[in-house]
């Protein structure tokens, strides 16, 4: 029982492992390419019609704009867009364009507006406010709020379909095949143990997870580190011994139905990496849960800290004191796999039948 749990739990790890690493790479073009700022400049054009670049054009808002990412940093000449504006922030400049000072001004300007969605809108929030200028301000504020609540979710939706795809080219490029995953580590139960352990410790070290796309406000180098720390310091240690990535391929197995299998396992693994990094992190506390309430397996075992970044790319393997962990060999270049089990499980196998 414990030895299938075990199983579970090394496939879940390295779901959860990938699952952080594709959201960090949707960070990283989330952030180049300041998608999330090209978003809410969509939502301000559904919003303000022809005052879109009035609201643009304002001095406070080309402020927000300085090195809002790594593409505008780089490029003067060219503004960035930034990720979030509060409410505040909208109804200071929409109140300024209006030339909303003194208070009846506000009226007039709204009443000089060409028609269109924009001046029935604002009409009403006037009219709902009572003419008060204060008032009339919450009520633009409670409006942008909605409406930015409304885009949030249809960026995370779109989001979601990005991730898919992101998915599917990193489940290629690292060669994570979720068959040949299970296959590997059902049968090499040293294996297996060692990848529950470095699960274990990586929970322990990781207080939580969060679902951070499409909700947060995307850093290109803080994306470029995050992904720098999963690779090196997690996804390398386990990556040869679960026969993840291509050294170990033995292509004269390649044949129609190596090929199938291989498919199968890659769509297997990106439909698993669609369900996010916070599902993974979810069932991986649960199953540890479960393990560590039975009979303890690490025989004394000590843990071996590595750095790494807040987005999980931290974490910790397990080693015997005095010896040298299989997986931490591994993460240096060593491509023998922990003994007790198949020595080839770095290759494709397949269950008889």
């Amino acid at each position: 029982m414990l030895t299938l749990l075990s199983v579970v739990i090394g496939i879940v790890f390295v779901m959860l492992l990938f699952s952080l690493l594709t959201t960090t790479v949707m960070e990283m073009i989330a952030g180049f390419f300041s998608l999330r700022g090209k978003h809410l400049v969509q939502a301000l054009q559904n919003m303000l019609g022809n005052k879109t670049m009035d609201f643009l054009q304002h001095p406070y808002y080309q402020q927000l704009t300085m090195n809002a990412n790594v593409k505008g940093a780089k490029r003067a000449a060219e503004k960035a867009f930034p990720s979030y504006i509060g409410s505040g922030t909208f109804s200071a400049i929409l109140n300024d364009i209006l030339d909303g000072d003194p208070q009846e001004r506000i009226g007039e300007r709204v009443n000089a507006l060409p028609d269109g969605e924009l001046k029935k809108v604002l009409s009403f929030l006037w009219r709902e406010a009572d003419e008060n200028v204060t008032e009339f301000r919450n009520k633009t504020e409670e409006w942008f709020n909605e409406v930015m609540d409304r885009a949030s979710g249809w960026y995370k939706r779109k989001s979601r379909t990005w991730l898919l795809l992101i998915g599917g080219v990193i489940t290629i490029i690292f060669n994570v095949d979720a068959l040949q995953i299970y296959t590997n580590l059902s049968v090499n139960a040293t294996l297996s143990e060692y990848v529950a352990d470095a699960a274990t410790a990586f929970v322990n070290n990781q207080p939580a997870v969060v679902d951070s796309v499409g909700s947060a406000n995307p850093d290109f180098f803080t994306a470029q580190k995050q992904f720098n720390d999963l690779v090196n310091n997690n996804i390398s240690a386990i990556s040869s011994p679960l026969g993840l990535g291509w050294e170990a391929v033995d292509w004269s197995k390649a044949d129609r139905q190596w090929w199938m299998y291989k498919i199968i396992g890659w769509l297997t693994t990106t439909l698993a990496l669609s369900l996010g990094a916070t599902f993974w992190f979810g069932v991986l506390k649960q199953l540890i849960g479960l393990r560590s309430s039975g009979p303890s397996s690490t025989g004394g075992l000590t843990t071996v800290s590595s750095s790494g970044g807040s987005g999980g790319g931290g974490g910790s393997f397990l080693t015997r004191p005095g010896a040298e962990s299989p997986l931490e060999s591994v993460g240096r270049g060593a491509k023998k796999p922990p003994s007790g089990g198949n020595e080839s499980t770095g290759k494709k196998e397949m269950p008889d039948g």
